[in-house]
């Protein structure tokens, strides 16, 4: 109460309606504006002749019109029953203050207003002149709250703003609610603004670039009635969203041009471009590219402003050009007599958007993406493909396809004689065979002599010398199936021959060791009778020259020997001691061995 009494007082001090030269007097403004729904105040303060005296009882009473309505009086029987319970005085009577409150007001409350005073044991006083009534005026809808912020903020640092908002009712004061996210102050207390109250609302945020250019909005709920103020934000912040713009597309070798584009405030003032490996290629804000191709790389660029500076990504230039690189594409393998679907890929941009499948001599099979083969074999010749776009065209090269299939081997195969045996064995498989050869028994089994391929034939060879069978089996094998055949190995003559005389000539060396070995026996048992003559030759030395020729003459048979008459070419004086057959068995095979 003794607030309303201040700012009653206030308002009486500034606004004075009339004077009264018999002492009866009042200060009320001469209109009042308050909003439907809410409260308003009119602020009244009177005077009267006291001459001195105090007076202690004083009825106050209000009325709409020159006393038609009873708004407000202290008996609250006589209070009409539109303003029953929304009425009250609010100002102290003792001490001159007449200030009326008037709740839920309604438009229909609006008109003229007077004040009657009644003070016990003096008199009473209606102030029903024009000057000293108020008029209240009822606005069905508040006014929009004021904003105030700086004019330019900067991104990332604290702002304050504040929101004033206009009322007619102090103790009924609207909710206040902010746009932007931060931290509310408590309200300030009511100032005083003309026919209205008005109260400061203060938030604390931190601004961001999505902030520019946007409204900082205050709004006041009276009773379920809002209105709202705003300003729009200045946000100061360097660049973001950078990126590299350009045409949509080019086509391979021809020239393009690239704009460095970014949001920022203020305006970026420079530029940078850098290669993908980090290689500054200008300082603008457009860049040139010469004779673009598929493999130019991306280029990024950086922008800059007073606030900071930022970067785009790498950004790839959209080339269009023909198909490259194309291929026919399937299984890595297919087994003989399968499906098989074969695919035409490329490297284009656009994409191929037609296909054509042509077989080896060129004739064209198929117009579409895929190719099916039935039953394919090991005949089944090499296909190509051609891609389309609307760049151009280009062709793979022949695609052989990688047909599995179990061993063949062909008639080709065959053994021949000439100084060796020699058996080749042809045989025609995928994956390739693992070749063995068996005699006629198949007991036993050789390893090829050589290997040779040739694509998918592999020429196994087998030689021989004596011993080779005259039939040999070759068996070949693979992970989908074996085969075999048997192959005639025609005896070689010559090697015969060669085998028949060389055993011929092992038993002839055997005798001639075994004479020659009995001769030598012979001569070393005469050798100590060659002696005894010799000392007898050496007693008769003496004789005549006649005697010694005849005796020279009479020892022409045993010349070349040195043993007794009719044992030439023997070993005179030693036994002589046959060889046994164990021991020429042996010297034979010595030789043999030889």
């Amino acid at each position: 109460m003794v607030y309303w009494s201040c700012l009653l007082s206030l308002f009486l001090w500034l606004r004075v309606s009339s004077a009264n030269a018999n002492g009866w007097s009042i200060e009320v403004d001469k209109s009042v504006v308050g909003l439907s729904g809410s409260c308003v105040v009119i602020s009244c303060r009177f005077s009267y002749p006291a001459n001195g005296k105090t007076y202690t009882e004083f009825t106050g009473i209000w009325f709409k019109g020159k006393e038609e309505s009873t708004v407000f009086h202290t008996d609250n029987s006589k209070i009409i029953n539109s303003f029953k319970g929304r009425t009250s005085l609010i100002g102290d009577l003792r001490k001159n203050n007449c200030s009326l409150k008037i709740s839920s007001l309604r438009s229909s409350d609006a008109g003229s207003f007077m004040f009657r005073i009644e003070i016990k044991d003096l008199n009473k006083y209606s102030y029903k002149k024009k000057e000293d009534m108020v008029s209240i005026i009822v606005n069905e809808t508040p006014e929009n709250p004021t904003v105030s912020v700086e004019e330019e903020v900067t991104s990332g640092k604290l702002v304050n703003a504040t929101c004033a908002v206009s009322h007619s009712c102090p103790s009924d004061l609207p909710r206040v609610t902010w746009s932007h996210d931060g931290k509310q102050s408590s309200p300030s207390q009511p100032q005083n603004h003309g026919q209205w109250n008005l109260t400061y609302y203060s938030l604390t945020f931190t601004p961001s670039r999505e902030d520019h250019n946007k409204h900082l909005s205050c709004s006041a709920e009276f009773n379920g009635k809002k209105v709202t103020g705003y300003k729009t934000l200045k946000v100061k912040y360097p660049p973001y969203n950078v990126s590299v713009v350009t045409k949509s597309s080019v086509k391979e070798n021809d020239s393009v041009e690239l704009i460095c584009s970014s949001d920022s405030n203020p305006l970026a003032n420079s530029y940078q471009w850098f290669s993908l490996n980090g290689t500054m290629l200008a300082k603008s804000p457009t860049y040139k590219l010469e004779r673009v191709s598929r493999h130019t790389e991306a280029i990024s660029c950086t922008a800059f402003n007073t606030e900071g500076k930022n970067s785009s990504g790498p950004q790839k230039i959209k080339v269009l050009y023909p198909p490259y690189n194309v291929s026919v594409v399937t299984k890595s393998s297919v087994k003989e007599n399968d499906s098989v679907e074969l695919s035409c890929s490329s490297d284009s941009n656009p994409p191929a958007n037609s296909y054509q499948w042509f077989s080896l001599n060129g004739t064209m099979l198929a117009k579409s993406h895929t190719y099916k083969l039935e039953r394919v074999s090991r005949h089944t010749e090499a296909i190509s493909c051609t891609a389309f776009n609307t760049e151009g065209k280009n062709s793979s090269g022949p695609q052989k396809l990688n047909i599995l299939y179990p061993p063949e081997i062909k008639s080709e195969s065959s053994c021949q004689s000439k100084i060796l045996t020699v058996c080749v064995c042809i045989v025609d498989s995928n994956p390739l065979s693992d070749v063995k050869w068996f005699g006629p028994n198949s007991s036993k089994d050789f390893s090829s002599t050589s290997i040779k391929q040739n694509e998918s034939l592999t020429i196994f060879t087998l030689q021989g010398w004596l011993g080779f069978p005259e039939t040999i089996l070759c068996f070949a094998n693979n992970s989908l199936g074996s085969s075999s055949i048997t192959l005639e190995a025609p005896q070689n003559v010559i090697i015969i021959y060669i085998a028949v005389a060389s055993a011929v000539v092992v038993v002839l060396a055997c005798i001639l060791v075994y004479a020659v070995r009995r001769r030598c026996g012979k001569r070393s048992a005469h050798l100590p009778l060659m002696k005894n003559e010799q000392n007898e030759m050496k007693t008769t030395q003496n004789k005549s020259d006649l005697e010694n020729s005849k005796e020279e003459k009479g020892s022409d048979g045993d010349i070349y020997t040195n043993c007794p008459k009719d044992r030439v070419y023997d070993n005179c004086g030693h036994d002589v001691r046959p060889v046994s057959s164990d021991r020429a068995l042996e010297d034979e095979a010595v030789y043999a061995n030889t």
